[in-house]
């Protein structure tokens, strides 16, 4: 046998007999790809305008921090509105929630993590996990926090980016 045949046996050996690494590599892609899918599928929720998408893909602590937050912003604007009227707007998707996200879209560029970054997993653990993002100009990384509740992914949008903000953003989405 020459060199080449045997080159090509053990080629093919190695791709058609299944290996311990293999499997662990099929394990591991299925743990990864759906915290993965849950936060691309939120970023192109929300350059598509698909709110109702992207709100349902938050964390409820993101659900919770953003309702909070309106609530703060508005009571300076509107003293005699309750939480639970900007609750009830949020989950029948009425006109804050429109006025809320439009202005999210304008002051986050969604393509800058689509398209102009790389990924990359970081911690993962059984109900939380981390998405290395790092944009091409950045001096460093973001990390997307994620959690698992009701059995599936959810991005911690306020649990990842709202160290950096203010509450002048919010006074901004509602002038």
């Amino acid at each position: 046998m020459n060199r080449y045949t045997s080159l090509i046996l053990v080629f093919v050996l190695s791709h058609i007999m299944p290996s311990g690494s293999s499997f662990a590599h099929d394990a591991e892609y299925r743990a990864l790809a759906p915290i993965l899918s849950a936060a691309e599928k939120f970023f192109i929720s929300l350059k598509a305008g698909d709110y109702d998408s992207a709100w349902d893909l938050l964390s409820d602590n993101s659900h919770r921090t953003i309702i909070s937050d309106v609530y703060e912003a508005t009571r300076e604007i509107n003293e005699d509105i309750s939480r639970q009227e900007i609750a009830d707007d949020f989950n029948s998707r009425g006109t804050m929630f429109k006025n809320y996200w439009n202005s999210f879209k304008r002051s986050f560029d969604a393509d800058m993590i689509l398209e102009n970054s790389e990924w990359e997993m970081g911690i993962m653990k059984q109900e939380e996990a981390e998405i290395v993002i790092t944009h091409n100009n950045a001096e460093g990384p973001t990390i997307l926090k994620m959690s698992k509740e009701h059995n599936t992914w959810r991005v911690g949008l306020t649990e990842t980016f709202w160290q950096r903000k203010s509450l002048k953003l919010l006074h901004l989405i509602f002038q």
